[in-house]
């Protein structure tokens, strides 16, 4: 007998075997090609009334299996699929069921997070979400089924840490957690996110609360000292870095084509890690690029800094005995600044208080404080109210309305 003609729908088949007939649907399902019969005939006798009657009955079994496949189809778009539901005799049923995961340990959401994180973050963050989840979370968490970790027991580790650490050790500690269990709270394993339902200052000590954190600037006569010490493309480099208020990673990842010498403008859009240029830090709280006016001393060191690596055409900054761009920060902090620092014979400060010695000085001269966070690269004035809130009072107080800035000169260094 011929079935040939019988229609059917894509994801359908009708099968003849020497029997019998099967009609089976056809689709995918986690990569891999599933057959399910649907229904199974024996031939009828030779005779025209048994054989129409055959006929009605596949064309019948056709039609229920391309609904039930369509039934298929929703819940597999709707990631909802469960194929001991829809197929109860199939053996593939076992071998394909969906995963149970509430039975997902917090480990496996970490693991998943280290994973995903390679595309959702730089490159050094994700290297240290990798040191921390290995190192720290996994051993105290990972054994832990994800329904069963609780804000309590993340309170109680928080506050044993915090004897230790600061509150942005902890901070740092706790950003790849809470990435790990967002994922649990999309899976609906667990309602709310156990990790972000802490409030870190009501748990930590005090003395973890206190930041180490000090703005401490330099004077102009310091200034001028520390310079004295360096050789000439360190010396342009940190002259520059004290007028720009640029960050160090900012700093060495400049290239010449961000210099407008025309409008006295400098782009900021990257910064060097590792030795790889990435975004800035800020992008991730939307803040991707800057412009820099460039003051008078950040303009001379450029055009003293143009005989040495213009003519190469990218990076502005070089290591002046590797004849290469600078690395990362520390290669400059131990190379650059470090032994300028003792050659000077100045009390050290880390070279991020060049940026602090740059706002210091936007600050006294009573640039308003929207425009000096834009130099600087803030979102908004809440960091400048927090690092240096006594300085913007103390300006507050010596304003007068008449001020302005000096007719496009260069401002004045820190007092």
């Amino acid at each position: 007998m011929d079935l040939s003609h019988i229609e059917t729908p894509p994801g359908i088949e009708v099968r003849a075997f020497k029997k019998y007939v099967t009609v089976r649907l056809v689709f995918y399902y986690k990569k891999e090609r599933c057959r399910e019969n649907f229904s199974n005939r024996s031939w009828p006798e030779n005779n025209p009334s048994s054989i129409s009657k055959f006929e009605a009955a596949v064309k019948r079994d056709v039609t229920a299996a391309h609904q039930l496949l369509s039934r298929v189809r929703h819940d597999l778009s709707k990631d909802d699929f469960d194929y001991g539901a829809h197929f109860p005799d199939s053996p593939n049923k076992e071998r394909l069921a969906p995963e149970n995961k509430s039975h997902r340990t917090v480990e496996d959401y970490l693991r998943d997070c280290i994973a995903r994180s390679k595309k959702r973050v730089r490159p050094v963050t994700q290297k240290n979400y990798k040191k921390i989840i290995n190192n720290q979370l996994i051993p105290e968490f990972g054994h832990l089924l994800a329904t069963d970790l609780t804000p309590g027991i993340v309170r109680d580790w928080v506050f044993e840490k915090s004897h230790m650490c600061k509150r942005k050790t902890i901070s740092n500690i706790l950003s790849p957690f809470k990435m790990a269990m967002d994922d649990a709270v999309m899976d609906r394993v667990i309602s709310e996110n156990p990790v972000r339902q802490l409030n870190l200052d009501s748990i930590i000590t005090i003395e973890s609360r206190q930041s180490e954190f000090q703005v401490d600037p330099f004077t102009e006569e310091e200034i001028a000292i520390l310079l004295d010490h360096m050789g000439e493309q360190v010396r342009n480099l940190f002259q520059f870095a004290f007028y720009t208020g640029m960050r160090t990673s900012e700093l060495i990842a400049l290239k010449w084509e961000k210099i407008d010498f025309v409008n006295r403008e400098i782009l900021v859009d990257e910064a060097m890690v590792d030795g790889h240029t990435d975004r800035l830090k800020t992008a991730e709280k939307g803040v991707s690029s800057r412009k820099i006016l460039m003051l008078d001393q950040a303009h001379e060191a450029l055009l003293r800094q143009k005989a040495h690596t213009f003519l190469e055409g990218e990076f502005v900054f070089h290591h002046p005995l590797k004849g290469r761009h600078w690395m990362n920060d520390s290669e400059v902090r131990k190379f650059a600044w470090t032994p300028a620092i003792k050659r000077a014979g100045l009390r050290y400060r880390n070279p991020y208080q060049t940026r602090h010695t740059y706002a210091h000085m936007l600050i006294l001269d009573n640039e308003n404080p929207w425009w000096i966070a834009n130099q600087l690269g803030h979102s908004g004035i809440d960091m400048l109210n927090r690092h240096y809130g006594g300085w913007l009072e103390k300006s507050a107080e010596k304003y007068h309305p008449k001020h302005r800035f000096n007719g496009g000169q260069p401002l004045s260094a820190a007092q």
